[in-house]
């Protein structure tokens, strides 16, 4: 079981970093908006909220508080629903309304046509598969609630998106610079480190947990 645990850590941190290259390149392919981030992080979430609710209906058994993992899935989906329509209205169409490429883009990601986005959506399954494939590596019975780090960090690229918005389109404030519809690096930076320092976290906590005895 060690060598499974160990294996799964691995697999967490290479997907992490897989997927910090892969959107770094799809920056320097100019196939990055802020709808391509924060959607992508939403649908990390969303893969995350299934592969709990595939624990529930099949593996029941192993379950302790089953009322209380299935409040916390309710709880979750209801929560990233809302978060669905917002990001679909303000990042997908709102905020790219007046740019007809970055408008396009968003279009193309929405419709899976971005092959960045979808290779990103798989490396998330086929970690969420080789998880649930392996019942031991979860000790812990309970759900991922909506105060996970996954979730928070949804929250917070919301908000560093909307602020960036602002920015750029001067109605808070203005740079010495355009950030160029969010095709740049510099404005992509911040969305990569939030989502590498949440989810490294929740890396080593899952070790730790995967790690107590018994």
């Amino acid at each position: 079981m060690l060598n499974k645990n160990h294996t799964a850590y691995v697999i967490d941190i290479l997907t992490l970093l897989f997927f910090s290259g892969l959107t770094i390149v799809a920056v320097a392919m100019h196939e990055i908006t802020i709808f391509y981030l924060i959607y992508v992080f939403w649908w990390d979430e969303i893969i995350k909220t299934v592969s709990d609710l595939s624990r529930l209906i099949l593996r029941k058994h192993e379950i302790e508080d089953r009322e209380q993992f299935k409040n916390d899935i309710k709880t979750r989906f209801f929560m990233l629903f809302l978060y669905f329509v917002f990001i679909i209205i303000c990042f997908c169409f709102m905020i790219e309304w007046n740019t007809q490429e970055g408008l396009y883009r968003n279009i193309e990601i929405l419709l899976f046509k971005n092959v960045y986005f979808n290779i990103s959506l798989l490396s998330f399954a086929a970690r969420e598969i080789y998880v649930y494939s392996n019942k031991k590596l979860v000790k812990n019975n309970l759900a991922r609630t909506v105060m996970s780090k996954g979730v928070i960090t949804l929250h917070l690229s919301i908000i560093l998106g909307i602020l960036l918005w602002t920015v750029a389109t001067k109605k808070l404030a203005s740079l010495p610079f355009e950030l160029q519809s969010y095709s740049t690096i510099l404005a992509i930076v911040p969305f990569l480190t939030i989502k590498f320092l949440f989810e490294w976290s929740e890396i080593k906590a899952k070790r730790k947990e995967m790690q107590k005895p018994g």
